[in-house]
């Protein structure tokens, strides 16, 4: 978020000049007449009811003694805290689209930090983080944005929520270091990637975002945005492709599928979608089919998804999972994802990935 002054410490050009004239006993009348302007525009001045152009502070500059950049720059700052209050008293007064859970988990997570009964002031917060001016810019956003989408139609998450999400997708990624995007070279580390399914899921996870930031991939691991209802999502910033998982399913059979998944997208997806991966019934686009079926076969290659249906025991799970070269929980997994075993069977021996907001 942007740093600024304040409200408090910013001081109008009016008020300054005000205190000059005192300490100088000098009478407006007398800065209208060296300045040239007329006494009812100095007292505009004044009181803040005129702003202050280039060609006043020059004037000023010359009067005295203080440099014209110094007087626009008082000018840009009061102007802009006067705007910024005009903002807050907007966003209090207005049918907010952003709603109190959303609030609540950006003020936990820090990222808002005004007080909760301060509600004006936490929006225009939350515009700061979504880059939007307003309410209407908002709105604006999430139109423009649901044309860049590719999610299956079912899969209706609030359009706040998923603003948020890209948001801190974006600015995390931008903090990863990374080489240049190379998708040979996120193809080559796939097999890497499937054998850290066998690590403690953590982990496996770090040294995951360690390798696709090699090959120009920023991987970030986000916590489930209320109303997102999302496990992960591919987009494309300056620096090249963003791939964020939430910890929305915390299980590591979905963070691995979830993994997969996206990169997907990052292979063959179009850079300027959005593509979101979520719970969703009924058709899905093609795009999603082909990332299910890249994640699904990578996990498990069809040449080897026969000892899939061996599994009677944990004995034979542990003994098919070393064949596979893939974790326990991958597999039992893909045994559910198949609906080769019920939900329920192995769940307790699927180990929870908690590693956002790292």
């Amino acid at each position: 978020m942007t740093t600024t002054i304040p409200d408090h410490l910013v001081a109008s050009p009016g008020a300054v000049l005000e205190e000059w004239l005192d300490e100088r006993h000098m009478s407006q009348r007398e800065l209208a007449d060296r300045t040239s302007k007329s006494e009812k525009f100095i007292s505009q001045l004044i009181n803040g009811k005129a702003s202050l152009t280039a060609d006043t502070a020059c004037d000023l500059e010359l009067v005295t003694g203080v440099s014209a950049d110094t007087w626009l720059r008082m000018e840009g700052s009061y102007r802009a805290m006067l705007r910024r209050r005009e903002a807050i008293d907007a966003a209090d007064a207005s049918d907010s689209p952003i709603e109190a859970a959303l609030l609540k988990f950006l003020r936990d997570a820090g990222i808002v930090t005004a007080p909760a009964r301060a509600k004006g002031e936490q929006i225009v917060q939350v515009f700061g983080l979504l880059g939007v001016s307003s309410t209407d810019g908002l709105n604006r956003l999430t139109r423009r944005h649901a044309a860049a989408f590719r999610a299956s139609a079912s899969f209706t998450p609030h359009p706040v929520a998923i603003e948020v999400l890209i948001a801190l997708a974006q600015r995390q990624g931008s903090m990863i270091a990374r080489g240049a995007f190379d998708p040979e070279a996120v193809r080559a580390t796939l097999p890497a990637l499937r054998a850290f399914t066998c690590s403690a899921p953590a982990r496996g996870a770090f040294e995951a975002r360690e390798l696709l930031a090699s090959a120009g991939v920023a991987l970030v691991f986000l916590p489930n945005v209320p109303k997102a209802h999302c496990n992960g999502v591919t987009l494309w910033g300056p620096d090249g492709p963003v791939v964020a998982i939430t910890d929305r399913g915390r299980r590591e059979d979905i963070f691995w599928f979830t993994l997969f998944h996206e990169l997907s997208h990052v292979l063959d997806g179009q850079r300027d979608a959005i593509y979101l991966e979520g719970p969703s019934s009924g058709e899905k686009p093609e795009a999603e089919r082909r990332a299910d079926e890249f994640a699904t076969e990578l996990l498990v290659p069809p040449a080897q998804e026969h000892l899939l249906s061996q599994i009677e025991s944990f004995d034979d799970l542990a003994l098919v999972a070393r064949k596979l070269g893939v974790g326990e929980g991958v597999v039992i997994g893909q045994l559910h994802h198949r609906e080769l075993k019920l939900p329920t069977w192995g769940q307790r021996r699927l180990a929870k990935v908690v590693v956002a907001g790292a």
